[in-house]
């Protein structure tokens, strides 16, 4: 089809042209007469024919390619928002999960602190039951006192066991880290800060200081 639409062109182009021996004569409708062309002038015209129909072939094979751009584009587009929509789908899910991982963790960590403190509390329990006895029995001073720090001890192994322990304070270098001093004095016998009397037991949990012990720290004597 397109070769029969290169010869109409031609034909077209060419068909007020006159040749006679090796002269082409270019016919004009109006003067009825022709002028001599060369062998030039048939090669131009013959260079005007091609270069038409290779322009009109062009043409057509463009819009042919313009036609498979845009299928292959609106071929792309669906793949791709397919996918967008894939990965949308995947983004809720994930949400979803790590929602989900939130609200059990949480649920875990408030379980654990309930069974700690549960356990902790069950051990005070039985220091408190101690007490109560050691209060209900009929004993003298001494039986009492030693009842007491027995107590005592079993509390303070409590307390080890969980990470508290006491902070030892008299006769150690004053540290504002562990001790905190709530009186002073001055003292000939020691050399620099030093703890000589305790008000109040500081404590230690995992090697945290959750209280510092309060103290009367002595100081060097001067001169």
């Amino acid at each position: 089809m397109k070769s029969e639409r290169q010869d109409r062109h031609a034909t077209e182009k060419c068909e007020n042209t006159q040749f006679s021996g090796g002269n082409c004569k270019a016919w004009n409708p109006d003067m009825k007469t022709g002028r001599d062309v060369t062998t030039e002038g048939i090669d131009a015209c013959e260079a005007t024919t091609k270069s038409d129909t290779t322009e009109e072939v062009v043409t057509e094979d463009a819009m042919t390619g313009e036609v498979e751009t845009r299928e292959d584009l609106e071929e792309r587009l669906a793949e791709t928002e397919a996918k967008a929509s894939e990965n949308w789908n995947m983004y809720l899910r994930a949400l979803a999960d790590l929602d989900n991982y939130r609200r059990r963790t949480a649920r875990d960590l408030a379980f654990h602190i309930r069974s700690g403190k549960k356990d902790m509390i069950l051990k005070l329990l039985a220091v408190v039951d101690d007490m109560e006895r050691a209060l209900a029995a009929e004993a003298d001073y001494e039986a009492l006192r030693e009842g007491v720090e027995m107590i005592m001890r079993k509390l303070l192994d409590i307390l080890a066991v969980e990470g508290v322990e006491p902070i030892e304070a008299v006769g150690m270098p004053f540290d504002p880290k562990f001790h905190e001093a709530v009186a002073a004095c001055e003292d000939p016998k020691v050399d620099t800060d030093t703890v000589v009397e305790e008000f109040r037991r500081g404590y230690t949990y995992e090697d945290e200081v959750i209280r510092a012990t309060m103290a009367r720290v002595a100081r060097p004597a001067d001169g």
